[in-house]
């Protein structure tokens, strides 16, 4: 089992590369979604809930999703 495999260990003395968000966000073409992502690393579930809501906020906002105050969902 390698380091990267071992996660009875904390994952703060790991190296860097054995953080498989990180490098998936490194990935990223585009250099603003990229840095929201560095962001939004680490944080915890209910910190990404409130992000996945507020990203579904403003995206309905934007009309990228349909309003639910008016698409009968009430």
């Amino acid at each position: 089992m390698t380091d990267c495999e071992n996660r009875a260990v904390n994952l703060d003395y790991l190296p860097r590369s054995c953080d498989h968000d990180l490098l998936l966000a490194n990935q990223i073409m585009s250099s603003p979604l990229r840095h929201l992502l560095h962001l939004a690393l680490g944080l915890s579930t209910e910190s990404m809930d409130l992000l996945t809501a507020l990203t579904d906020r403003l995206r309905t906002a934007e009309g990228a999703l349909p309003d639910p105050a008016t698409s009968g969902e009430f």
